[in-house]
């Protein structure tokens, strides 16, 4: 039960939401499928006085857009799984909205752009966006603009939206014709949150293998490493670029009660192997 009083706000466009968001600034909560801020406030480690619901600003939209997907900001993971072109155009996302943790409740409530804005390391969108090289839509009174996942996310709970700032949606290149994917992701059990999650894609072309690899749990903010490896690369190759992937998260490792200092840095490298030979699997 929600202890504190607050104020309610479905407003009817994007405009007056805007505003709202303008006038109350930091007071304000924006709800996405509820499935993190409810309990906050239910907790009362989050204590908005303004509350404001989009839920009538047609933010559920799964569209083509040229050579990218937009996916508006109150798409569940459901939604994205039972979208036949995010299955082609992005099946990366599909595979992560598949193994999201916490049963048919988050699936069918949760929203990918909500898992976003919130930015808990222990969670599975922010790797897979970076990934992806997803862009972020954040508008204001003040204008839109495009954030790249590398830029939006910031640490722990922490991303560059401003308090007057809300998410519109989310733009993902369209998949190349020789993508391919893999997502893997620790935990203890299956309602735990993910230790160490791995977000990759591979695209072929005449130079060789690009590898774009997105590690996430184990930092406060996802990691990204890029390479081109030669095709057909023995075990070794990819091995070392998996290590030395992993070896990064030491600068920033994330602790809390699941797993202490060392953990998540001691099982990040098989993580991305997992991922990487996802990705031979889906050649």
């Amino acid at each position: 039960m929600i202890q504190q009083r607050f104020d309610y706000h479905a407003p009817r466009s994007i405009d007056e939401a805007l505003g709202l968001l303008a006038a109350a600034g930091e007071d304000c909560a924006v709800l996405g499928g509820g499935t993190w801020l409810i309990p906050s406030m239910t907790y009362a480690i989050t204590r908005p006085t303004r509350v404001l619901d989009p839920r009538h600003l047609n933010l559920e939209t799964i569209a083509e857009d040229g050579d990218a997907l937009w996916l508006g900001a109150r798409v569940t993971y459901a939604a994205a799984m039972a979208a036949p072109v995010v299955a082609t155009q992005a099946p990366l996302l599909a595979s992560m909205a598949r193994q999201i943790t916490g049963g048919v409740s988050i699936v069918g409530q949760g929203t990918i752009g909500g898992s976003a804005c919130y930015a808990n390391p222990s969670s599975d969108v922010p790797a897979c966006l970076l990934a992806l090289g997803a862009r972020l839509r954040l508008a204001s009174t003040r204008g839109s603009r495009d954030l790249e996942a590398a830029e939006f996310f910031r640490g722990a709970f922490t991303t560059a939206r401003r308090p007057d700032e809300m998410l519109l949606g989310i733009v993902i290149p369209k998949a190349s014709p020789t993508r391919r994917h893999g997502y893997a992701k620790l935990k203890f059990s299956t309602g735990s949150w993910p230790i160490v999650t791995a977000a990759v894609t591979i695209d072929r072309d005449a130079d060789g293998d690009r590898v774009r690899a997105a590690l996430g749990a184990a930092t406060g903010a996802p990691l990204l490493s890029e390479a081109l490896l030669p095709v057909g690369a023995g075990l070794d190759v990819i091995e070392n670029f998996a290590a030395g992937f992993a070896a990064r998260v030491a600068a920033d490792e994330w602790a809390d009660e699941l797993a202490g200092p060392g953990y998540r840095r001691r099982v990040a490298a098989s993580i991305v192997l997992r991922a990487l030979q996802q990705c031979a699997e889906t050649a």
